[in-house]
C-alpha cells in the first residue's frame, strides 16, 4: 500500500505478504491494517484522503468493484472488494486489473511518460498486460482488455490454466520458464548445473535458471533465450493490434533485463512491421516498485479529483 498525493509523490509505503490462501478475510483485514498503516506514517488523516485505488488480479468487474475469481485468491469469488474496503475505511473505493493499474502507473510517472500509446507488460508467475491508447485508459468493456499471457503462441501446447492451449504465459513467465527448462531437462542429456534438478521439477525456480545463465551457462542462457524470443512474438501481436510507440517490463523475470528483453528485441524485429517496429521500444520498467500503486491513485485521480 501507499499514500499518494495528486502529484505522484509518494509520501508512505507498507509491504506485507499476503495470506490469500488462508480465508476470504485473512487478506481483507491486510489491505485494511495496511492502508492505516500508511496514512498513519505520512502524518494524515482519513478525511485527507480523496479515495483508494486497488490493483488485483481478475477477471473482476470494476464497474461493481468485484473480483470474479483469481487464481491466487481463491476465497475471492465473486467478492465485492470495493465496497468491503470502503465499508471499514470510510473512503470511495475502486479497483482495476494489476497489470492494467502497472502500465498506468508506468505511462503517468514512468517510461511512458509523454506517450500517448503505451503498453506495458508484466512478467512474473503469470503474465499481464495493460495499455494506453490515445492518452486513455484502455480496459475493455468489461476491464478485462490486454490479457497478453493469454495470446495463443502453439494451439497444440501445453494447457494453461485458463482452460486453452500454448498462452505465452506457459513459455515467457517464470512459471513457463521453469516449465520449458524441467521439460528440456528430462528429455535430453545436456551438460549443466542445472542437472541436478533433473527429476526434481518442484525444486527448480527461474531464480536458479537465472544464476546459471548470469554464470555463463549455455543451457540457462538458451532457456531465457527462447523465452524472451516467444516473449517478442507475443509483443508483436499485441503491437499489430495496438500500436503502441514505447513498452515497458515489469515484475520479477524483468528483473533479468537483457537476458530475457534482447531476444525479444530481436523477435520484434525479426516478425513486426519493418516500417512500425523499427521505431517501438521496449525498455524496463522505470518504476517496477511502485507502478501500479501509481496506476491505482491515477485512477483515484480520474474519478475523484478531475470528475
Amino acid at each position: 500500500a501507499g499514500l499518494v498525493d495528486v502529484n505522484g509523490n509518494v509520501l508512505a509505503l507498507d509491504k506485507r505478504k499476503t495470506l490469500a490462501r488462508e480465508s476470504a478475510e485473512a487478506p481483507v483485514k491486510q489491505i485494511v491494517d495496511s492502508i492505516r498503516e500508511v496514512v498513519r506514517l505520512g502524518g494524515a488523516a482519513f478525511s485527507d484522503i480523496r479515495g483508494i485505488g486497488i490493483g488485483s488480479p481478475g477477471p473482476l468487474n470494476a464497474k461493481e468493484g468485484k473480483i470474479l475469481m483469481a487464481g491466487n485468491l481463491p476465497h475471492w469469488i465473486d467478492f465485492p472488494l470495493a465496497g468491503i474496503i470502503k465499508e471499514r475505511v470510510g473512503v470511495n473505493t475502486y479497483i482495476q486489473n494489476d497489470a492494467t493499474v502497472f502500465a498506468y502507473g508506468e505511462w503517468w510517472m514512468g517510461a511512458g511518460r509523454g506517450k500517448d500509446d503505451f503498453f506495458a507488460v508484466t512478467l512474473g508467475t503469470g503474465i499481464g498486460g495493460g495499455a494506453v491508447c490515445g492518452g486513455k485508459l484502455l480496459t475493455g468493456f468489461n476491464d478485462n482488455a490486454c490479457e497478453i499471457g493469454h495470446i495463443t503462441i502453439d494451439y497444440n501446447g501445453p494447457q494453461c490454466w485458463c482452460g486453452q492451449n500454448g498462452c505465452l504465459e506457459q513459455y515467457a513467465s517464470a512459471t513457463g520458464l521453469v516449465r520449458m527448462t524441467n521439460e528440456k531437462l528430462i528429455n535430453v542429456h545436456i551438460e549443466t548445473p542445472l542437472a541436478e534438478y533433473r527429476g526434481k521439477p518442484s525444486e527448480l525456480t527461474s531464480k536458479e535458471i537465472f544464476e546459471a545463465a548470469k554464470a555463463g551457462d549455455a543451457f540457462a542462457c538458451e532457456m531465457f533465450e527462447t523465452a524472451g524470443y516467444l516473449l517478442g512474438i507475443g509483443l508483436v501481436n499485441a503491437l499489430n493490434l495496438l500500436n503502441f510507440e514505447v513498452v515497458a517490463a515489469g515484475g520479477g523475470l524483468a528483473r533479468a533485463g537483457d537476458m530475457i528483453l534482447e531476444p525479444a528485441r530481436r523477435a520484434l524485429l525479426d516478425r513486426g512491421f519493418k516500417s512500425c517496429v523499427k521505431q517501438v521500444k521496449l525498455v524496463p520498467a522505470q518504476r517496477p516498485d511502485d507502478a501500479a500503486i501509481l496506476g491505482a491513485v491515477k485512477l483515484v485521480i480520474d474519478m475523484e479529483v478531475n470528475s
